[in-house]
């Protein structure tokens, strides 16, 4: 599918634009940013803790801080804890300064979601992705269901600053481009496809794309429980399975920028053939298209299962949710495909806990959102017989309480940082922060 006719808007920036634009802003303008960047970045920031990271004096972030209010990028929004004395104002962007499109474009269903620069969603639309109608046909109801949520969130075009996307494909995100697809029937339609320059063409402002593991534990960091915690690990068990890995407070990518294919770690090599092409990859044993595939052999070999019972007979009605249904119910095919399951992923996090050593294990995803208690139970049990005993002992087990919205989230999330330089701008032109005395 080839780029269409932008809409209205400025056109986005190149790289090299952008990095010439950077080096125009003086050397008060990028204090400036660098410190929105901060505010953003942060949880309840004050002025003291900005002095602090900063190593500027109270008396210059002061003045920093309020000419970042008076020129409309900052407020404050109340009084952060302190543990005695007086509490300082804590400081955020001012979450009208524009609002940003987030997109999870999933095996299985496709989100959009609009929300300001803070993250506060006020629209979002939800429908199948339906990927068996190829490649062209779901990027058309894409960017049909993007422009339907921002024309039904009643804004002005001109309040729409960028759009981040996430795809659940091998992403190189610094290019923009989906690499490839490792679901059945969609290796070739999928390969090398440039998807940020078509969403910048096609709408006109600049955009953003990554992989849906990085932008779901992205959202976790900033708006679920990896907020007070800098370094964690955040496992997505869907139609696939991915993972990413918060190192002191960053998301860490990898030379290539591909870390996190968990997935496609080996866990039977004799096993079932996965679609990237390996054998025994953990999501060809343990996703949930595995867990239902599963299920709906076992029925047509005659396994007797609540499951039928639960779909009226119609096999291809069967979910995840349906199978932890059953499973409740003590149905024994669901429990013991359950059971499998879990002792893969086991296997597979015991191996990471020895190698990393983490102190959290945050998993996402709809597996976990249909059974989480009784997930995290059996797994603490495997890890436990498996990983080594300190650092079994180490790592804390916790689930998302984002939704299902988490990797549009936090694609919009990651727009919105990266246009905090067109906000800082759109308010300080570059001769204004040139002419900035203090």
């Amino acid at each position: 599918m080839g780029p269409r006719k932008a809409h209205r808007g400025a056109a986005p920036r190149t790289r090299e634009q952008q990095e010439a634009h950077g080096r125009a802003l003086s050397r008060v303008g990028q204090k400036e940013l660098r410190l929105l960047r901060l505010i953003h970045s942060s949880r309840k920031i004050s002025r003291m803790e900005l002095a602090k990271r900063t190593g500027a004096s109270a008396a210059s972030m002061t003045a920093i801080v309020q000419r970042l209010i008076d020129r409309g990028l900052v407020v404050e929004t109340g009084k952060s804890e302190t543990i005695a004395g007086r509490k300082p104002v804590s400081l955020s962007l001012r979450p009208d300064l524009g609002s940003v499109v987030g997109v999870d474009l999933g095996s299985f269903l496709l989100r959009v979601i609009v929300a300001d620069v803070l993250g506060n969603i006020t629209h979002k639309v939800e429908l199948e992705t339906r990927m068996a109608d190829g490649r062209e046909r779901v990027l058309s109801r894409t960017f049909a269901a993007i422009q339907k949520a921002m024309d039904h969130s009643q804004l002005p075009r001109s309040a729409f600053k960028g759009i981040g996307m996430a795809h659940s494909g091998v992403i190189d995100s610094r290019k923009g481009i989906v690499l490839c697809f490792p679901r059945p029937g969609q290796m070739t339609q999928w390969r090398n496809v440039p998807l940020r320059q078509m969403l910048e063409s096609e709408f006109g402002m600049p955009c953003m794309l990554d992989d849906s593991a990085r932008m779901m534990a992205l959202a976790e960091k900033h708006f679920g429980q990896g907020q007070e915690i800098s370094d964690f690990l955040f496992v997505e068990v869907g139609m696939g399975i991915g993972a990413a890995l918060f190192i002191d407070g960053k998301l860490y990518r990898g030379p290539g920028g591909s870390a996190g294919e968990l997935g496609h770690m080996t866990v039977d090599e004799n096993g079932p053939l996965c679609s990237c092409g390996n054998n025994g990859c953990l999501e060809a044993l343990a996703s949930c298209a595995a867990i239902i595939q599963k299920v709906r052999a076992g029925i047509q070999q005659g396994v007797n299962s609540k499951v039928t019972e639960l779909v009226d007979g119609h096999l291809d009605r069967i979910s995840i949710e349906i199978v932890v249904q059953a499973a409740r119910e003590n149905d024994t095919l669901a429990l013991r495909v359950l059971d499998e399951v879990v002792s893969h992923i086991g296997v597979v996090m015991a191996d990471v806990i020895n190698l990393l050593n983490p102190g959290v294990i945050i998993f996402g995803g709809p597996l976990f959102r249909a059974a989480h208690e009784w997930l995290l139970e059996r797994l603490t049990h495997v890890i436990r017989q498996r990983a080594l005993e300190k650092s079994a002992s180490d790592v804390q087990l916790r689930v998302s309480n984002l939704g299902g919205e988490a990797a549009a989230l936090g694609a919009a999330r990651l727009i919105s940082s990266e246009i905090l330089e067109d906000l800082y701008v759109e308010k300080v032109p570059p001769r204004s922060n040139h002419s900035s005395r203090r």
